[in-house]
């Protein structure tokens, strides 16, 4: 997600599979304002809360932060670049943009801020770079096995030299980590439940597992501190009972999927702000291509034809925007430069359903259901137990899917077994999941390149939870990796996302889209949109502790 102590931030600390069909961040400027202008002097000091989901952990270089790097990493660890406003900016931690040769080989050298320091008044320096760079490698976590080295000889700069060029270059370094405090230690360990270091405008000053997180202002940031004296992200997990302690004061602000029934609800609220935006991410149904019968292609495109995502989507979203339509590309309407419909053939037909299945050699039983031989086409769809919107998205495919003759049941699990463990671990057939992308880069080789496959020699730690091997995808998104040139780049996505549609590994269902709700008469400067917040600038109207 996100980084930096700038503006281009998660709002709310959630994994993957509670987010789905809400918002995490959106391209081009999006952003949202409070009834704030800019004579108003904000006040100095007060507490502020915010209802959030619980992280899995704090190791965001882990398998279990590797899908979520929501407002604690954002606000307690420095970032090179961020996203704001339309363009990539240099954070605080730069002295300016960094110096780029793109070779061969790409070159980049990231000149650190003289002033930048951890909490404990130790400079950041470039061996923090190559550092992280040493944790993430292995598992290629959020890019970083693209680079090839790290030249930390001058403690002030940065020198970062990738295997071949890299056009998403400016999303790696994500956060930093400090290589003075973790060095030789068991990082994941340091850093799972919570770390008292901190790079950026906040500290960690205690986490109550499955009560609450503080932040307070980290007293060694050398940037513009923030107005407020902390903040506290209050774990409400269940979203009817996050919007009932906003009715009662208990939190100041909130973050929903756009397809929670009852967030709409909310916007007629006195003095309160409401603003609901499209975002960069996208849900989708993840097919396990190595589960049977998933691992035959006829038997995913019979499931996409069988699905009305017409239907699934107005269900789900049609309550905020009347009319909505499903995606029909794993990408977000919201990135319309690398956006395109090639999935948009999928459309509810049952006597395609019909061809396809006997091609393969299915035949409908007494019971109405497909068989083969004597396997039946047993279906499990996985969903998140908590959200409600999830338990209404499996009513309706359940529904439809045994209509076209598949024999469907439902797992419920929490988030944290989803995303943890059965995802990774390929311990699903069909799981409706959700990309909470936060950078306007379309590579999509870490989502379904077959290097990026989860296994034990990686530690379960990867994006292809798909677990499909196509040498064409493979091919495709590699080089989308490497293309500098836009329009090359254009062509490139489209035939990426163009082979998705024939290879199938997941089906899109809609762009995410995101609900924000605060208390407009007491804070002031809250700005929301595309993966903000940008808590440093928020304040309190009136006393607040």
């Amino acid at each position: 997600m996100h980084s930096g102590p700038g503006r281009q931030r998660s709002l709310v600390v959630t994994v993957i599979a509670a987010a789905l069909v809400a918002a995490c961040s959106g391209g081009g400027d999006h952003r949202a304002v409070g009834p704030v202008t800019t004579v108003e002097q904000p006040r100095q000091g007060g507490t502020i809360s915010i209802s959030v989901g619980e992280p899995v952990c704090a190791d965001w270089y882990g398998q279990c932060g590797a899908s979520n790097l929501g407002i604690v990493a954002l606000q307690t660890l420095p970032s090179p670049m961020e996203f704001s406003d339309g363009k990539y900016r240099p954070t605080p931690l730069l002295v300016g943009d960094p110096v780029v040769d793109f070779g061969p080989p790409h070159r980049v050298t990231y000149g650190i801020a003289p002033g930048a320091v951890w909490s404990d008044g130790t400079p950041i320096t470039s061996s923090d770079f190559k550092y992280t760079w040493e944790q993430a490698r292995s598992t290629n976590v959020r890019g970083m096995g693209d680079v090839a080295a790290v030249d930390d000889a001058d403690p002030k700069a940065a020198v970062v030299t990738w295997k071949e060029p890299s056009a998403a270059w400016r999303d790696r370094f994500r956060p930093i980590l400090p290589r003075h405090l973790l060095d030789g230690r068991d990082r994941a360990a340091e850093m799972k439940d919570g770390y008292r270091f901190s790079g950026g405008p906040w500290l960690i000053d205690r986490w109550t597992r499955g009560q609450e997180l503080k932040l307070v202002r980290n007293p060694a940031y050398w940037g513009t501190p923030a107005h407020l004296d902390a903040v506290v992200l209050r774990v409400i997990s269940d979203p009817a009972a996050s919007r009932q302690a906003y009715k009662s004061n208990q939190v100041d602000m909130l973050n929903q999927a756009g397809a929670e029934p009852g967030v709409e609800d909310m916007r007629n609220l006195p003095d309160t702000g409401f603003v609901e935006l499209p975002g960069l991410g996208y849900s989708f149904l993840a097919f396990n291509t190595q589960s049977p019968p998933l691992d035959r292609k006829a038997v995913r495109h019979a499931l996409a034809y069988a699905t009305d995502r017409d239907a699934v989507v107005t269900q789900l979203q049609g309550h905020l925007r009347p009319g909505v339509r499903p995606s029909q590309s794993l990408a977000s309407l919201a990135n319309p430069t690398w956006y395109s419909e090639p999935f948009a053939r999928y459309r509810l037909d049952l006597a395609k359903v019909t061809d396809l299945m006997r091609a393969d050699g299915w035949s409908k039983g007494s019971d109405g259901v497909w068989m083969k031989a004597d396997t039946r086409a047993r279906i499990e769809l996985l969903v998140d137990a908590g959200p409600r919107f999830h338990s209404l998205l499996a009513q309706i495919v359940e529904s439809q899917w045994k209509e076209a003759g598949f024999d469907v049941t439902v797992k419920r699990a929490n988030a944290t077994a989803i995303n943890v463990e059965l995802l990774p671990r390929g311990a699903y057939q069909v799981a409706f999941t959700g990309a909470l992308a936060t950078v306007v880069d379309p590579g999509q080789c870490a989502r379904f390149c077959s290097r990026n496959i989860p296994t034990e020699a990686s530690r379960f730690v990867g994006g292809n939870v798909t677990r499909v091997i196509s040498p064409m995808l493979d091919d495709l998104w590699a080089q989308v990796d490497t293309e500098l040139d836009t329009a090359r780049r254009i062509d490139l996505v489209r035939r990426g996302q163009e082979a998705l549609a024939e290879e199938l590994p997941a089906l899109p269902l809609a762009s995410i889209i995101d609900v924000y709700v605060f208390n407009s008469r007491k804070l002031g400067g809250v700005t929301v949109g595309p993966g903000l917040p940008s808590l440093p600038v928020w304040f309190c109207r009136t006393t607040c502790d």
